[in-house]
């Protein structure tokens, strides 16, 4: 483990009260994707997709306050190319506050040279939790709560009887990785909890799944896939 920390590039980024970028090192900007000069004044949730500053935003606001556990100023962030564990603490910044994001690259030069035999995770593992975004961290959700799921740019939100969750993994992974036998994909942009379905609803061409929840919500249905839920249903 030393040996890696020792070989392992770590990025380097101090943020304004305004959060936006006052300093940092090369092995952040290749993190980002860009050149450090023309990085240096830009919004640091400007870097990042729609679907994920919610999270990000969360980490940073946790860094600034000093009770804060260790799992609500870390987390696993989705940059360019690259999957990166972010550490963010405040710090101060002549005369004023500021925050220091630390970036990990757990795929880079390290991992490789330390483990060059380890076997490659397995993706289609299947899921015992679904890890979510919430004030205090992150939340692992038993899968059986979530009523549906539907995409949310390059993750998911996961839709439950007590609320919704950013989920870091993608409709993909999530589809991969859930028990078929609860969960299938009705809709390019939505999977549903079969346990929750308690009718199929139907206007003119359209389908969508009526979930047993507050609200009673609908989950469309594509027109390609109704016929092997038809199928999968015995309707």
């Amino acid at each position: 483990m030393e040996y890696q920390l020792q070989r392992m590039d770590v990025g380097l980024i101090i943020l304004d009260a305004g959060r936006r970028i006052l300093s940092l090192n090369g092995t952040a900007a290749r993190l980002l994707g860009g050149d450090a000069g023309a990085l240096v004044g830009a919004h640091i949730l400007d870097l990042h997709a729609p679907a994920s500053r919610p999270k990000v935003e969360l980490l940073l606001n946790a860094a600034g306050e000093p009770e804060a556990p260790p799992s609500a100023t870390s987390m696993v962030v989705a940059l360019p190319g690259r999957v990166t564990v972010v550490r963010a603490t405040s710090l101060p910044w002549n005369g004023a506050t500021a925050t220091a994001l630390m970036l990990f690259d757990p795929g880079g030069p390290a991992a490789t040279t330390v483990q060059p035999t380890a076997p490659e995770p397995d993706a289609a593992e299947p899921l015992v939790k679904l890890p979510v975004a919430t004030r205090q961290g992150v939340a692992l959700i038993d899968p059986a709560e979530a009523v549906y799921l539907r995409a949310d740019g390059h993750y998911a939100r996961v839709h439950t009887a007590g609320g919704d969750f950013l989920c870091t993994l993608s409709l993909s992974d999530l589809e991969s990785r859930l028990d078929g036998r609860h969960f299938v994909r009705a809709h390019r942009g939505y999977i549903v909890n079969l346990r929750f379905a308690q009718a199929i609803e139907r206007v003119g061409d359209r389908a969508a799944f009526v979930m047993a929840a507050p609200g009673a919500p609908r989950v469309p249905v594509s027109r390609g896939r109704i016929d092997a839920l038809k199928k999968r249903l015995a309707l």
